[in-house]
């Protein structure tokens, strides 16, 4: 599996505000297995998770026009460029499916 991570920080109290954000990255993740929003709201540093079949499917989404676009939005907001990230993910334990 892949991992892309894309990291922001927006600052205390902005939990709404990172909510929307990765409402819209995840939206623009349709191949994904899942999009997860990380935060850490005191401080105000969020990210996004996807996790991908392959890494062909993780690069095309790092290098869409929309995502590009919306990390641009994102850096600009903060003054500082988003984290982009793009990783090998190896699960040491997942739950059981099924009842």
């Amino acid at each position: 599996m892949i991992g892309t991570e894309i990291a922001f920080r927006l600052g205390p109290g902005t939990m709404d505000e990172a909510r929307a954000i990765a409402a819209t990255l995840a939206e623009l993740a349709t191949d994904a297995h899942e999009h997860v929003l990380f935060c850490d709201d005191q401080i105000g540093e969020y990210g996004c998770l996807a996790v991908w079949a392959t890494a062909a499917d993780a690069d095309a989404y790092i290098a869409s026009t929309a995502v590009t676009e919306h990390v641009r939005q994102l850096s600009a907001r903060m003054d500082k460029p988003a984290r982009v990230r793009r990783y090998v993910m190896e699960y040491q334990r997942t739950a059981p499916s099924g009842p």
